[in-house]
C-alpha cells in the first residue's frame, strides 16, 4: 500500500511542478490550473513536501538505505514516462 501511495504522490508533485515551471507558467494561468500558477511558490513546496513523503513511504517499506535508493529507481522511470507524455512529440519536415 505505501508502494502505492508513493507512486501516486510522486505524480502529483511531478505535474505540480511542471505546472508552475517557467516555461509552463503562462499556459498554466489560461487553463483550469491558475489556482496554481497564483502561488508558484507555496506549489513547489507542497509538491517537494509530497516527494519527502513519498521517499518515507519507501524507506519505511524497505528500510533506509534500500527504501532511499529504491526511491530514485522508482521515480525516474516515473519522471521520464511523464516527459514523455507531456512532449508533443513530432517527426520533422523535410
Amino acid at each position: 500500500m505505501n508502494i502505492l501511495f508513493s507512486f501516486l504522490f510522486i505524480l502529483c508533485a511531478v505535474y505540480g511542478l511542471y505546472r508552475v515551471s517557467e516555461k509552463q507558467i503562462r499556459k498554466t494561468l489560461q487553463s483550469k490550473w491558475a489556482l496554481l500558477a497564483y502561488h508558484p511558490r507555496i506549489v513547489r513546496v507542497i509538491c517537494l513536501f509530497l516527494l519527502v513523503i513519498a521517499t518515507l513511504l519507501i524507506i519505511q517499506e524497505d528500510g533506509y538505505s534500500i527504501g532511499f535508493v529504491s526511491f530514485w529507481v522508482f521515480s525516474s522511470p516515473l519522471i521520464f514516462i511523464f516527459i514523455l507524455y507531456i512532449n508533443e512529440l513530432s517527426a520533422k519536415q523535410k
